[in-house]
């Protein structure tokens, strides 16, 4: 029990875990043993059912002799496995052995089944098939007891499971709260009340009422500390509260010393951008009152920039693309700067120092310079600054101008940003100025140019009128050629012949509604404008009806019969001319000889049968008739050579 009672918490909780999964193993291990019973139950029944309704087709008169002995050998070994136990032709279902009076039951019934198989007597037979008929309602029955006895050893067995369980929860529960919650309360209150807490066993929660007897006396100094910082003192040190303090040990100490630290640069970077936001204020009202003498607003902005920056000197440059093929950056203002020794008035790009930077698009800021390296690169003349500042005048990556500054103190990060920041601002500015003078001489070359057209508004008002003239000869026009689509249209429907138009790619240009392009289309064949008339075709008749139309296309007229749906058609090539005599394609006429051949069959008919009349009187009749069949073929065939 000692040792017990020496366990750690987790310890505790791992041997608790351990004894609940172990009888939750066992428990699961005979719910699953007493419900395989039941199923094992549930499943001889099925098996003694289906034998008792193979039986009932055995006795049946309509089976026959074949599947009867095939029923007996089936129910034969099935019976043979319900004594043995074993699985199950065909379904390879398990059955086990029956037990108890079930198995009694069962060897009265496998006695005399084996009598009803080895007997040939019918009366024998027919009374053991009752006795066997009987036998197989008590095995059912009997079956169905143990079935009812095994579930209930389930319910029983679940039952009293959960009342195990329950009785395990309610200890685990009980002894949770007697050493766990009540001492957890005990701590809370005492950590609200910021008392110690002492008295507790020698594990987890121990050891946490240690540490939170230390988090305790931590917070009284923590809270002196961050009272002194509430009230503006952001050079406190904490070790005026704590003398044994040590970096690492104390996080809540490091917390708060790196809040004080954190405070005291964001109380910096407030001033900074207090002073940015001023600045950029100061150039808004010196941006918005001298927009329009170019000359006058850089003088203010470079003024004021060197004095806000605390710089020595300070110029500004601006771009100058009057001329496209040679722009350059011209010198606009200076500050502190002696003009008679400044010479260079004009930058090229990529020309020293300023020209680099204006190409390169980026702020430049060099310190501890040469007096002869600032001589010769910039445009600060002969001064001397420490420090050199360069930033583009950049707006929406165009560069408008350049500010430099120059001072014998170092410019601070927040210094720079601020003149970048207010570059952009310059920028927009000198865009806008440009602009307006850009826009005022725009202005002046519009209204010569109004004169211009006003002028040329009269001759435009004269060729509209002539344009509306045209355009309603061209509606007139388009209006006949419409009429004569539709004539032609119409002239095309009006015979029962089939016309179609072919381009020279084979593809259908034009046809006519006649009845063969319906059949066509019925069948599934697409014939309309774009279809390929090859096609229609095999394979290995492609190329010789592909002859036909190249030769066609060549100038020449063929004419063929063809059958299309059990009918023969007379088809007549032609070539299609341009008025400049270019062959553009072909035109097909197709002619249903139906009725022609009807004819020329009913003359046969007749011929054959004035051989065989041998009387004037017939003879005659039949001449008569001969001769107005000959007269319909000469017309029909007329008829079809004029098509």
């Amino acid at each position: 029990m000692k040792r017990l009672s020496r366990l750690t918490l987790r310890q505790w909780a791992w041997l608790i875990a351990l004894l609940v999964f172990a009888l939750i193993s066992l428990e699961a291990l005979w719910l699953y043993h007493v419900h395989q019973q039941v199923l094992n139950v549930h499943r001889q029944i099925d098996v003694v059912r289906q034998q008792q309704f193979h039986f009932n087709e055995v006795l049946s008169a309509e089976l026959p002799e074949s599947a009867r002995q095939a029923r007996v050998k089936q129910i034969s070994k099935t019976l043979s496995l319900l004594e043995t136990g074993g699985l199950l032709p065909l379904t390879l279902q398990e059955v086990t052995a029956l037990q108890g009076i079930p198995a009694v039951t069962l060897k009265s019934l496998l006695s005399d089944w084996k009598a009803f198989t080895g007997s040939t007597d019918s009366v024998t037979q027919r009374t053991h098939a009752l006795l066997i008929a009987g036998h197989f309602e008590v095995l059912i029955r009997d079956l169905h007891r143990q079935e009812a006895k095994e579930r209930t050893i389930f319910t029983y067995s679940l039952a009293g499971n959960l009342i195990i369980v329950a009785a395990v929860l309610y200890v685990l529960v009980r002894s949770f709260r007697r050493k766990i919650l009540e001492p957890l309360h005990q701590l809370a209150i005492n950590a609200i009340q910021h008392n110690h807490t002492n008295g507790l066993p020698d594990n987890e929660l121990g050891k946490v009422a240690i540490n939170i007897n230390t988090v305790i006396e931590n917070l009284r100094d923590a809270s002196d500390f961050v009272t002194a910082i509430g009230e503006g003192n952001l050079t406190k040190d904490y070790r005026e509260l704590e003398p044994d303090y040590e970096p690492g040990k104390n996080k809540l100490a490091d917390s708060l010393i790196a809040m004080q630290e954190k405070l005291r640069q964001i109380n910096e970077e407030e001033q900074k951008r207090k002073w940015a936001n001023e600045g950029l204020a100061r150039f808004v009202d010196i941006l918005r009152s001298s927009q329009n003498n170019l000359h006058q607003l850089g003088d203010r902005i470079i003024a004021t920039l060197v004095q806000y920056t605390g710089s020595n000197q300070g110029g500004l440059y601006v771009l100058n693309e009057d001329d496209p093929h040679h722009p350059h950056l011209e010198l606009l203002s200076l500050y502190a700067f002696n003009i008679k020794k400044h010479q260079q008035q004009k930058v090229k790009p990529g020309e020293g120092l300023l020209g680099q930077t204006f190409l390169e698009q980026q702020t430049v800021y060099l310190k501890e310079l040469p007096d002869e390296y600032i001589r010769i690169t910039s445009g600060l003349g002969d001064a001397s600054p420490r420090n050199l500042l360069i930033v583009p005048l950049k707006l929406e990556d165009k560069v408008y101008g350049m500010v430099e500054l120059a001072s014998f103190r170092e410019y601070q990060p927040h210094e720079i940003a601020f003149v970048e920041k207010l570059g952009e601002t310059i920028a927009s500015t000198l865009a806008t100025v440009r602009n307006n003078q850009r826009t005022q001489r725009l202005l002046d070359e519009s209204r010569m140019a109004a004169e211009s057209l006003r002028a040329q508004e009269e001759e435009m008002r004269q060729n509209m009128e002539e344009l509306t003239a045209t355009q309603e000869e061209m509606q007139r026009i388009l209006r006949e050629s419409q009429q004569k689509e539709t004539y032609l249209n119409n002239l095309m429907d009006a015979s029962g012949d089939a016309f179609v138009a072919i381009d020279r790619n084979y593809c259908v240009a034009l046809r006519n509604n006649a009845p063969l392009f319906e059949q066509f289309i019925k069948a599934g064949i697409p014939y309309e404008k774009g279809f390929n008339v090859l096609s229609l075709f095999k394979a290995d008749e492609v190329e010789y009806h592909k002859a036909i139309y190249d030769r066609v296309f060549q100038g020449e007229s063929i004419s063929v019969v063809k059958n299309y749906f059990g009918r023969d058609y007379s088809v007549n090539y032609k070539p299609l001319r341009a008025p400049n005599g270019e062959i553009l394609g072909a035109a097909i006429y197709a002619h249903d000889l139906t009725h022609q051949q009807l004819q020329e069959k009913r003359i046969s008919e007749l011929e054959q049968q004035l051989a065989r009349q041998t009387t004037d009187e017939v003879l005659t009749g039949l001449e008569k008739a001969l001769r107005l069949n000959l007269e319909a073929l000469e017309i029909t065939r007329r008829a079809a050579g004029g098509q």
